[in-house]
């Protein structure tokens, strides 16, 4: 599917061309959706250079995204689209931009691309010239990255809270005064005057659940920054020439726009990893505990034990059988030897 932005007297105009049919004079920006072999013949034929395949486009060379040829410049980069199932993925969009005409060779149909299309339509000053459209087009992409980036922030911020949840309320803290006394000397409240529950495992699964996805796509968001960051450099190296002041200022803070979130984007990669690595040890902590708990009873019940089996041997003679309070102070006995250490366990702070 191609369609052609052409400019006239009443501004900018939008129009779908058939198979066969002829570029309108006055285009400006030719897009191409999911372009088939006729299709990508004729938009050659216009630009008088081959257009790159579907598998020219997905090579990772950097030689393969970005070249020129004659005076037509060749950008590939990759970007943040919606899939069908509502996941956001990575796709590639690429850009021939030549001194009269951009085409932009799509395989993908991501949301902001229309958008930055309508908006086009709408304010026809934006797409004045092909290199306008061209720069427009990119700060939609970095845009678009920005706000995928804020999305993962406060998706880590929740999920950081929930793992370092507070496990009980907060305390008053006393100092002792002068005459010895003992008295509060500030108290630290919980703002929620709820007793919180800590954890479980359950719930630290799907921490780490979510904490994976955002680390996945912030490894796609980098990516793609990566490929603007080069493609920012390439553009203005090789179309610099073509540009006037202003469109030159607006590459540059392009490229600073893109350097800085490329930055923000390593140090969300570094916060991903120790959210990750903070959930497995809040399960490594419960999974102790849950076995400590299990040693505790365990070490308690032996000495009941050691009774039991002792007055259950088989000896003919043992003085305790013949003892009329024999029976109740072996079972006095085996309560004493359970509770004694489970109390002192408590007191050391065990349990």
């Amino acid at each position: 599917m191609i369609t052609a932005y052409v400019r006239d007297a009443g501004g900018l105009t939008a129009q779908a061309l058939g198979p066969g049919e002829a570029i309108p004079a006055g285009t400006v920006w030719l897009d191409l959706l999911y372009p088939d072999e006729m299709e990508r013949l004729t938009v050659s034929t216009r630009l008088s250079t081959d257009l790159p395949t579907l598998e020219d486009i997905n090579e990772i060379e950097t030689s393969s995204r970005l070249y020129t040829e004659g005076e037509v410049a060749f950008m590939t980069t990759p970007v943040i689209v919606r899939s069908s199932t509502g996941l956001l993925e990575r796709g590639l969009l690429t850009f021939a931009l030549g001194p009269d005409l951009l085409v932009t060779i799509r395989h993908t149909e991501p949301l902001w691309f229309a958008i930055f299309a309508a908006r086009a339509l709408k304010q026809p000053e934006l797409v004045t010239c092909p290199m306008e459209a061209f720069l427009g087009l990119l700060e939609a992409v970095v845009d678009r990255a920005a706000d995928v980036l804020e999305r993962v922030t406060a998706d880590l911020d929740r999920l950081s809270h929930r793992v370092f949840a507070d496990q009980e309320d907060r305390t008053v803290e006393t100092l002792a005064t002068r005459d010895g006394a003992r008295a509060p000397r500030h108290q630290v409240v919980d703002r929620s005057h709820v007793r919180r529950r800590p954890p479980t495992t359950v719930s630290m699964r799907a921490v780490i659940t979510a904490v994976g996805r955002a680390g996945d796509l912030t490894q796609k968001v980098r990516d793609s920054l990566a490929g603007l960051e080069r493609l920012a450099a390439f553009a203005t190296t090789v179309t610099g020439p073509r540009m006037n002041k202003d469109q030159k200022s607006r590459l540059k803070t392009i490229g600073r726009d893109v350097h800085s979130l490329v930055e923000h984007a390593a140090f969300q990669a570094m916060q991903t990893n120790f959210l990750l690595d903070a959930t497995l040890g809040v399960i490594n902590i419960q999974q102790t505990n849950i076995i400590k708990i299990f040693s505790v009873a365990s070490v308690a019940f032996l000495p009941p034990t050691l009774v039991a089996s002792i007055y259950g041997m088989n000896f003919k003679h043992m003085p305790e059988l013949d003892w009329h309070l024999g029976y109740p102070l072996a079972l006095l006995l085996m309560v004493l030897s359970a509770v004694l250490p489970l109390w002192y366990f408590r007191k050391r702070g065990w349990l």
